[in-house]
């Protein structure tokens, strides 16, 4: 059987790697779209150049590049998930006087619950078509919501959608062959989205009163991004620790942290890395928190390591 010629998804991988995938690359598409027909062809090919991405930024299961992403990812999906549930609660009650006006943006949000789901049931491949389609709707709402509700409405929207957007690109960016649904990632969404999301559903729907002038009080809810810029690092803040001290790197890594938490502070870069509503103080805090809390671990790691006579690992590998 003659080589079919060369595919044009086989011109994506480097140029080290180009010989070595083309013919093998080339046959496989064409096997599969001559027995399964061109539905299947066409998922052969987007599974093909999401390899050669891969390679191409170095974010495959064989670099820390893409181990890492398979380790954030159920704390990116446990996040999505409860910031979509509380968006997709907001938009379906009637505004109050002080609350923006909610974009017709339930396409961008309700796959993310679909993600946090298969991905509990350790479905990754399930997730990764509903991280596809939370992306699709992410995409598609932007225009949707400049149609229906204008330049106001696109600028209220704008950060919801672009952020749950840049998340999905995340979960599909995650190496297929690492996918994040073990006993330990599981927990981990689980955990993290009832964290977040009781408190941040309960305080989307909770009305308050606040002072609207001197003389005047209107009834208001809290903003879901408010809510969520102020759990996050209440949540993330020990596990994030933990993380860190099983690192090769963790003194560097502990002392970025503690460095992060002094620019929270500096009044001169505020307006550059002012967090909604002024939880910027909060995100400081825990900065420091928590690589106070990585080298604390990391010390008494290393020194029980030592006592049992196996050093802990350096970035080089060494020991």
């Amino acid at each position: 059987m003659s080589t079919p010629p060369q595919h044009w998804t086989a011109r994506l991988y480097p140029p080290a790697r180009r010989h070595e995938f083309a013919d093998e690359v080339s046959t496989a598409i064409a096997q599969v779209e001559a027995e399964r027909g061109r539905w299947a062809g066409t998922v052969e090919r987007a599974a093909v150049v999401g390899h050669a991405l891969r390679l191409r930024t170095r974010l495959d299961s064989a670099r820390p590049g893409g181990r890492l992403l398979a380790a954030a990812a159920p704390a990116v999906i446990a996040v999505s998930a409860a910031l979509s549930a509380s968006l997709l609660v907001v938009w379906q009650l009637p505004p109050l006087p002080w609350d923006g006006e909610p974009g017709y943006t339930p396409a961008a949000y309700a796959p993310w619950i679909a993600v946090l789901i298969c991905a509990l049931a350790a479905r990754w491949t399930a997730a990764r078509i509903s991280a596809g389609l939370a992306l699709l709707g992410a995409l598609l709402s932007l225009p949707l919501v400049y149609w229906t509700d204008g330049a106001d409405g696109l600028a209220q929207n704008r950060n919801a959608l672009v952020g749950l957007a840049l998340a999905a690109l995340f979960v599909l960016a995650v190496p297929p062959d690492l996918p994040p649904v073990g006993p330990r990632a599981r927990r981990t969404m689980a955990l993290s989205a009832l964290a977040m999301g009781v408190p941040m559903v309960a305080g989307s729907i909770t009305v308050f009163e606040t002072l609207a002038s001197p003389d005047e009080f209107v009834d208001a809810r809290a903003d879901p991004f408010h809510l969520l810029f102020f759990f996050t690092p209440l949540v993330f803040a020990i596990p994030l620790a933990l993380a860190v001290a099983r690192s090769r790197y963790a003194p560097a890594l502990a002392a970025l942290l503690l460095g992060a938490a002094v620019f929270g502070f500096a009044p001169t870069i505020a307006p550059v890395i002012e967090i909604p509503y002024g939880t910027r103080g909060l995100w400081a805090q825990a900065s420091f928190a928590t690589g106070l809390i990585a080298l604390i671990a990391y010390c008494v790691r290393a020194v029980r390591e030592r006592r049992r006579g196996n050093p802990v690992a350096t970035p080089d590998g060494t020991r």
